[in-house]
């Protein structure tokens, strides 16, 4: 008995050590099979664990939490707009169901249902659940990457599946991403690891399968059924607080800022500049519209001449400026130097207020 104890308590040393062998597949026929992998099935249960220092931003706790602590995920996905991730919490789940007509969001702990209407791509919003899991984030990330550097690195072992890797790095000398590091299987191109790497000892954020099957779930998994949980739906045309506040802005945001080109919708009330993994989002609300625990950040004296909140974390940084009863929020993956300059610019040259 005691000697298979300890053949069992060694096996996952054993697998560590164990050579991965190539998988055969060029860097850059990797990169075009993630990139085509958005319909490709799967599910399976993930581990995300999040290192980033956030003070308390009240009514956004919930949606940043992934960022800054560890969570275990259920996700079954069966397409682009019909997929369920299931976050497994003591004692109970939190989940959101992607449908092509609607999103659902059940919190068991909470006894709430939150029903909204979605059709077609959702740019304004915090990211979900299934944004944070290897194979969205991974995806998303390499199509983002256009003009960076992009290199095969060596195979792992992910969930029992052998995965080739690739490394993205950042050329804009302001970014805060120093690598990104990704292992994809290499027939589908579904990605079943990713680390963000910021420079410091260990990743800022990292997502990975424990276990994966690259399969179709049944329709019946990924479909919610709200007379099943006891509890009456409250019917909402929105869930997200970024999109809520986009949707209050009024001005017509530049189409660039501070020299860098703007990469979404003209229309839309919060305009994303920057290239590549470097990247900075503005958005302009009344004053007061981000809730009383942003609003009472408090605000320090900016090298550009003026005063703004300053959240700032080893990936993203965040300068919260008031302006003429406005507030002008500029967040992105470069440094708060960089931030500085574009603040001071913006501010200066009056595209505000």
């Amino acid at each position: 008995m005691a000697v298979g104890v300890s053949l069992l308590c060694s096996l996952p040393v054993v697998q560590a050590a164990w050579p991965v062998p190539d998988p055969g597949i060029s860097a850059v026929d990797l990169q075009s099979r993630i990139l085509a992998s958005a319909d490709t099935p799967f599910e399976g249960l993930v581990d995300t664990r999040g290192g980033l220092r956030l003070p308390d931003l009240g009514r956004l706790d919930d949606e940043v939490a992934p960022f800054r602590e560890s969570s275990r995920v259920r996700v079954w996905y069966g397409a682009p707009d019909r997929w369920r991730a299931d976050e497994l919490l003591v004692g109970g789940e939190r989940g959101v169901y992607r449908e092509p007509t609607r999103l659902w969001l059940w919190d068991s702990g909470r006894r709430r249902i939150i029903e909204s209407p979605r059709t077609g791509d959702e740019p304004l919003r915090i990211p979900r659940l299934m944004d944070l899991t290897p194979p969205e984030l991974g995806r998303r990330l390499l199509e983002s990457a256009d003009g960076e550097t992009v290199s095969a690195i060596g195979p792992r072992r992910v969930a029992g599946h052998v995965a080739a890797g690739l490394r993205i790095v950042p050329t804009d000398p302001t970014a805060t991403i120093d690598a990104v590091d990704l292992w994809a299987d290499p027939e589908t191109g579904v990605v079943l690891e990713v680390h963000i790497d910021t420079g410091g000892t260990a990743p800022v954020l990292e997502s990975s399968f424990v276990e994966v099957h690259l399969r179709t779930p049944s329709a019946a998994t990924m479909q919610f059924d709200p007379t099943q949980v006891g509890v009456l739906p409250l019917l909402a045309t929105t869930v997200d607080p970024i999109e809520t506040a986009a949707g209050l802005s009024f001005l017509e945001l530049p189409g660039s800022l501070a020299g860098l080109p703007r990469r979404n919708d003209p229309a839309a009330g919060l305009a994303t500049y920057g290239n590549g993994l470097t990247t900075v989002s503005l958005l302009v609300v009344p004053q007061g519209a981000l809730g009383r625990r942003i609003s009472r950040l408090p605000r320090a004296e900016r090298p550009w001449g003026g005063e703004a909140a300053l959240i700032e974390t080893s990936l993203v940084n965040i300068e919260i400026v008031q302006v003429a009863g406005l507030e002008v929020v500029l967040a992105g993956t470069v440094t708060v130097g960089e931030l500085d300059r574009i603040a001071g610019e913006l501010v200066s040259s009056g595209a505000v207020g």
